[in-house]
């Protein structure tokens, strides 16, 4: 761990790295109805600092891991804040290293995203003046007491749009279409009357209409000849006009259906060769294939390297060079499922 270059911060983690003594501290410091509900187990210092970049020297930071009555984990963030005023910043501030910890914590995994452990934030001051700042981020908010009152637990509001009847998106019919269209998405089998009803709603002329146009036949399930019944249904007297105006995005989207196809047959024949005659250079030249197909030329250094991997390593590589948004990404580790 760097040696903290501020004389505060090292007295302050001298004397919060001793267990006994950060025992002690934590449980006079803390408000005694949170001190009453930890055990007599001793905090567990966690590795890590989580401030700002800009504040690298001062590491004034120190997390825990204490366990509630009850058996359940909480951890506990400990900040000295020795500036000599009160710094009005520090409620933002704790509220994005509180954030940083539950991120690292739950390392994307959905199990720990819905379990997150309670973190308790402690300041700890000795500046000259009195501590004058809000202790919380929703004092700071510039707003009425009812309105507070509804952000006080931190909570967000969901409109499950997907189990929504198309008519109740909004009473606006631009904002229906366009939010019908976001949920059209992920319906299988869309009856034409459903798509047409989106498309009767978008407004003549205005740049909506073109971009849910595109967002339709970029990424619905559907032909173009669905497409073009459905805008015939929905504004017969446009139907030519809207159909061109999207036209370029059904030629690409033939175009990426053909390469993609080209790509999957590529590596199964390439898979096949390597399988069957052992020919570590039918895999490289598959691998090396796609990849020019997706992002130009490969360099001879990249041709050199793969040159030198075993039928093992390039198979990995092979289906991973599909789905990859660049040449960088193939080296990479995937990343860990969630658990």
């Amino acid at each position: 761990m760097p040696k903290p270059t501020n004389h505060h911060d090292a007295l302050f983690r001298a004397l919060l790295d001793d267990p006994r003594r950060s025992a002690i501290l934590l449980r006079e410091q803390l408000p005694a109805a949170l001190a009453a509900r930890l055990t007599e187990d001793p905090p567990r210092l966690l590795d890590g600092t989580y401030i700002d970049e800009h504040l690298r020297d001062t590491r004034s930071d120190r997390l825990y891991q204490v366990t509630l009555t009850g058996g359940k984990p909480a951890l506990l963030y400990v900040l000295l804040e020795h500036k000599s005023a009160p710094d009005p910043g520090t409620p933002l501030q704790l509220l994005g290293y509180l954030v940083r910890i539950w991120t690292r914590y739950a390392e994307g995994r959905a199990s720990r995203l819905r379990r997150l452990p309670p973190i308790l934030p402690l300041v700890l001051y000795h500046g000259r003046q009195p501590w004058s700042v809000p202790t919380s981020i929703l004092d700071c908010l510039d707003t009425d007491d009812e309105v507070r009152e509804w952000l006080r637990d931190l909570r967000y509001q969901v409109r499950d749009l997907g189990p929504m009847p198309y008519p109740e998106r909004s009473a606006d019919p631009a904002v229906r279409a366009a939010l019908g269209a976001l949920c059209a998405v992920f319906v299988r089998d869309l009856a034409p009357a459903d798509l047409a009803r989106i498309l009767r709603d978008l407004p003549d002329g205005e740049a909506l209409e073109r971009q849910v146009l595109v967002y339709i036949v970029r990424h619905y399930a559907i032909t173009e000849t669905q497409f073009r019944a459905a805008l015939a249904e929905a504004k017969p007297e446009r139907e030519e006009t809207l159909h061109m105006t999207v036209a370029q995005e059904w030629i690409e989207r033939g175009i990426e259906k053909g390469i993609q196809q080209g790509i999957q047959q590529g590596i199964q024949q390439g898979l096949r060769q390597g399988m069957d005659c052992g020919r570590l250079e039918a895999l490289v030249e598959t691998l090396i294939e796609i990849l020019e197909a997706r992002f130009g030329q490969v360099d001879d250094r990249l041709r050199q390297r793969l040159a030198e991997l075993d039928a093992d390593a390039l198979r990995p590589l092979i289906r991973r060079a599909v789905t990859v948004d660049s040449v960088a990404a193939l080296f990479e580790p995937p990343s860990a499922p969630p658990h």
